[in-house]
């Protein structure tokens, strides 16, 4: 009976407002489907909820006989864009692409091994100072099944060095690629350096919505394209240090295509990148096939 006292005070008051834009020569726009009472039980406390003009009046009661009245706007169209939709977009946070990887790169020969022939020594890789890292800044979702089979897309940037063992032979740029050895200039560094902006296509799975909580796995392909290269070298003479920087294409493939696949739990990914091209353009020099592997921190 308190609830129903309350909602014909605010009723009235609401007619009053009514009258008064009448009086204003306004049009009062309620009318009288626009008004709907429901009264719904809940545990310990009883709600009464009238619906008026677009506007929704609750009165809440207690054990205690306590009223609280809450007068709230309605959204247009019936609660369009309901909170499930709007979970929807909040929930699907998983992401399979976008972050830093760092991890170490190399090259197998078309015997799959990592032994370089003798013919190229020149080749030859320090595999504890051949270190990759990407910045994965854009990645787009499409979703396949509920939230937890996606098409991923994306663009990134791959930052390759080749750090060569030698250190008295120095790449060419020649055609096919050679390399000369001066014994009078010690290199404390000598490392090839190629960066490639890439575009994956993959199809991701995720256990859960909430990326701290999910395990995800995607699989697919990425593709490479060479934006830069240079040879970078470091050697000390009659105690000055030069660093020369080189840039040229040294035959390097202009597009790469690598089979890819991640595996991770919560903000944490370990990757791999395995290619299908030659890193150098056929013919150049041996076959030699790319690949990366590390780990990668979710953004």
């Amino acid at each position: 009976m308190k609830a129903l006292s309350i909602i014909a005070f605010v009723l009235s008051m609401l007619s009053s407002a009514a009258f008064a834009q009448e009086v204003a020569g306004e049009t009062p726009t309620a009318t009288e489907d626009s008004v709907e009472v429901v009264i719904t039980p809940k545990k310990g406390q009883d709600s009464t909820i009238v619906k008026v003009a677009g506007m929704k009046i609750i009165v809440l009661n207690d054990n205690k006989n306590i009223s609280e009245v809450i007068i709230d706007e309605e959204v247009d169209g019936e609660n369009a864009g309901s909170k499930d939709d709007d979970d929807d977009d909040s929930d699907d946070k998983v992401s399979h692409w976008a972050g830093i990887r760092l991890g170490v790169n190399g090259y197998v020969t078309s015997a799959g091994t990592p032994e370089i022939p003798s013919v190229v020594s020149f080749l030859e890789l320090d595999y504890a100072k051949s270190v990759s890292w990407d910045l994965n800044l854009l990645e787009k979702d499409f979703r396949l099944y509920k939230n937890n089979v996606e098409l991923v897309t994306g663009l990134g940037l791959h930052f390759a060095n080749y750090a060569f063992k030698s250190k008295v032979t120095t790449l060419n740029n020649t055609d096919p690629l050679t390399a000369y050895t001066d014994s009078n200039k010690v290199l404390e560094k000598n490392k090839l350096k190629v960066t490639y902006l890439t575009a994956p296509l993959m199809i991701g799975f995720s256990t859960n919505q909430d990326e701290d909580k999910a395990f995800r796995l995607a699989v697919g392909g990425q593709v490479s394209w060479r934006i830069g290269s240079r040879l970078k070298q470091r050697y000390s003479n009659q105690g000055e240090t030069y660093k020369p920087k080189i840039k040229s294409d040294y035959d390097l493939n202009p597009l790469l295509i690598h089979a890819t696949a991640s595996v991770g739990y919560g903000p944490v990914n370990i990757y791999a990148n395995y290619g299908l091209n030659n890193l150098f353009e056929k013919n150049k020099t041996i076959d030699l096939t790319p690949f990366d592997v590390g780990v990668q921190f979710m953004f």
